[in-house]
């Protein structure tokens, strides 16, 4: 289902039900998130660096701090791509987290990033510097391979996957949507997956 305004926050709020009462933010920054959920929440933030709104710092590639489905939902915006071990992070976030687990990456290959690379402009997270950095992008990811991640990587550990086509705003939107009947690869501008225990990961 695509979104027309590319609203990650809000759409992470809606994909909380009644029933979660505490949220993990991994890669939490400033805490932005905070602001756009819901009141009431038992909020988390881990991030790679201290800073306001960081409750716990730690790297997630060598393992989340906390017990088993110590977290009613987990949420990794704009994180998985930062990973190297992304598959370990991404089944970390699955082992805290006991009703949700909203998992936004980004599409690299939207239709406006292929005209910077045809002009030779580089995109900030890919460049490569004199000196040694942490955060960057890891990853080239596609819609195809964002979708398939997380639905094949979930549903292996029985969660079931619901996701959200965004769309990066009003002025590309027209050409977005002329080009998603192509490709889903060239028009969408991220993907957000919300997943859910099936029964079988429920009893594990």
């Amino acid at each position: 289902m695509p979104h027309l305004i590319y609203d990650k926050y809000a759409l992470t709020d809606r994909a909380l039900p009644a029933d979660v009462h505490s949220v993990l933010d991994i890669g939490c920054r400033d805490a932005i998130l905070k602001k756009h959920l819901r009141s009431g929440l038992d909020y988390t933030g881990i991030d790679l660096f201290p800073g306001p709104g960081v409750d716990r710092v730690g790297n997630v590639e060598e393992g989340l701090p906390f017990a088993d489905k110590s977290f009613d939902a987990v949420v990794a915006l704009d994180l998985l791509e930062h990973t190297d071990k992304i598959w370990f992070v991404f089944d970390e976030m699955l082992r805290v987290a006991r009703r949700r687990v909203v998992v936004l990456l980004p599409n690299a290959y939207h239709w406006s990033f292929r005209l910077q690379f045809l002009r030779g402009r580089e995109m900030d997270k890919y460049r490569l510097p004199p000196e040694p950095i942490l955060d960057r992008h890891r990853w080239l990811v596609s819609y195809d391979s964002a979708s398939r991640f997380c639905r094949e990587r979930g549903g292996k550990a029985g969660w079931k996957v619901t996701e959200t086509i965004l769309h990066g705003g009003r002025r590309g939107l027209p050409i977005d949507l002329a080009l998603s009947c192509l490709s889903k690869s060239l028009s969408a501008w991220a993907v957000l997956c919300v997943l859910e225990p099936t029964d079988s990961a429920i009893e594990r």
